[in-house]
């Protein structure tokens, strides 16, 4: 990626007082519920930032059903494939253990977006019976690239199951389980009132599409 300095030649292309007040290296998580929106922010928040700042950010999305493992994912969500939960918790810490040292190059680059990420993990395979501090201690021992901040689209779940429900493509397993969506939420909160493994920020997913990106974005460039 190519950053051009502030000078008074023919060359200038980016100003670096923008740089300055645009926290532009940074890794960033959106995580929700499903049918919080999260995947819509993601591309959202990547857009503006991009339109903004002039230099393209990395959005990325968690999990990747075409690379290594996650074929296997998409069996278990899409095709209702048995799996346990210290199976399913392997099967998704694996494609971030995969994607560390890409992830690592790419934060010291610029703004990394992740659309969901390892924070997923500590809300769905807790749920399904792992040890919070069993997930914990594996993001230390096998140094999962930690997020600088994420972002919980706090949703009411009945609005989230409306979501879901008008939409038209293929609902997997847990999109389908209106109890676990319920329970997630629940789930969520205790994440971010006890700001498990990193720093969360509850951003009110219940304000229009346009209002939360753009919390989002100024609690960006505003972050400390």
């Amino acid at each position: 990626m190519c950053i051009f300095y502030q000078k008074k030649d023919a060359d200038t292309c980016f100003d670096f007082s923008v740089l300055n007040a645009y926290n532009y290296f940074m890794f960033i998580v959106i995580e929700g519920i499903d049918g919080a929106g999260c995947e819509t922010q993601a591309k959202n928040l990547y857009q503006m930032c991009k339109d903004k700042s002039r230099l393209v950010p990395t959005l990325i999305k968690y999990p990747d059903y075409e690379k290594n493992i996650g074929k296997l994912i998409n069996e278990f969500l899409y095709q209702n494939k048995d799996l346990t939960a210290e199976q399913q918790f392997l099967l998704y810490t694996m494609q971030f253990i995969f994607d560390k040292k890409w992830l690592t190059e790419k934060r010291k680059q610029g703004l990394v977006i992740s659309d969901r990420y390892f924070t997923t993990t500590l809300c769905y395979q807790t749920l399904e019976g792992i040890k919070l501090d069993v997930a914990l201690k594996f993001a230390t021992d096998f140094k999962i690239e930690k997020p600088d901040v994420v972002f919980y689209l706090d949703v009411d779940p009945n609005i989230a199951i409306q979501r879901k429900s008008g939409e038209a493509k293929e609902k997997n397993r847990r999109e389908k389980d209106f109890e676990f969506i319920h329970r997630t939420h629940q789930q969520y909160d205790q994440l971010v009132k006890n700001q498990v493994w990193t720093k969360w920020v509850r951003i009110d997913g219940n304000k229009t599409i346009d209002e939360i990106t753009k919390d989002i974005y100024n609690r960006i460039i505003n972050y400390k």
